[in-house]
């Protein structure tokens, strides 16, 4: 069973049945096991129990039948800013020892409780020591880019280029070549990355896979289905199956 959990634009998951083809996406991923993690960067078997790998960045993962913790980050976000500058331009970054102990028994602790309330408290903590109110602020054309976003109604329009571009006065290629400069990740994908994100809010608000795909801004589920497939080397419907959504906070 996965546990899933929506903070912002940022997803968590605990769960012991993941099992991941190679696969990459515009998120950073932080992965946390009280054990060694089977995991795979670029090629590499990476050995540690806590490690962030970088956005656009291959990666393979098996849970084993292993309780993990898991966190997909929006770049875009304060924690992204602040889990971006750890990586420091590499493709991954393992956690310190003294770092992962704290976070291993929290995580423990959670899992011992076994209470919804417990799990939602740990994945808080996780997020709190990593919280910097100094991080950069983003150009405000590209923030309004992200608020254009959050409070789209995913008609076709809002998802065009073009028309971010007359919201914010740029030219379409200056409005890609600042938004990828400023967030490291290209537009386009970007707003693909947005649609994903929004389909699986609706899904687990109890919408259909149909209706979340199409309402999200997908061409069709198979769209949905195949981009799901390329960003997380899993099946949305195996996903859906086997989670159950706690809270959005």
């Amino acid at each position: 069973m996965n546990n899933i959990i929506k903070c912002g634009r940022n997803f968590m998951a605990i769960s012991d049945s993941i099992e991941a083809d190679c696969h990459k996406h515009w998120l950073l991923q932080m992965f946390l096991s009280q054990k060694e993690l089977n995991i795979e960067v670029n090629g590499q078997l990476i050995l540690c129990s806590a490690i962030l790998i970088d956005m656009n960045t291959p990666h393979i993962f098996t849970a084993k039948g292993e309780t993990h913790f898991t966190m997909l980050i929006d770049p875009t976000t304060e924690l992204g800013c602040v889990m971006r500058v750890l990586l420091n331009n590499q493709p991954f970054y393992i956690f310190p020892h003294e770092k992962n102990i704290v976070m291993q028994q929290n995580f423990k602790n959670a899992l011992e409780q076994n209470e919804h309330d417990a799990i939602l408290s740990f994945a808080n903590s996780v997020i709190i020591q990593f919280y910097s109110s100094n991080m950069k602020v983003f150009d405000d054309r590209i923030i309004k880019v992200l608020n254009i976003l959050d409070e789209c109604m995913h008609e076709d329009e809002f998802h065009q280029i073009k028309y971010f571009s007359k919201k914010t006065g740029l030219s379409e290629s200056r409005l890609a070549h600042l938004f990828k400069e400023e967030t490291g990740i290209p537009l386009k994908s970007y707003i693909v990355l947005h649609k994903l994100q929004k389909a699986y809010e609706l899904i687990f608000n109890g919408e259909n896979i149909t209706t979340a795909a199409l309402d999200a801004g997908f061409d069709s589920p198979s769209h949905l289905a195949y981009t799901n497939k390329m960003m997380t080397g899993m099946s949305a419907t195996s996903i859906i199956r086997d989670s159950e959504f706690l809270k959005v906070f």
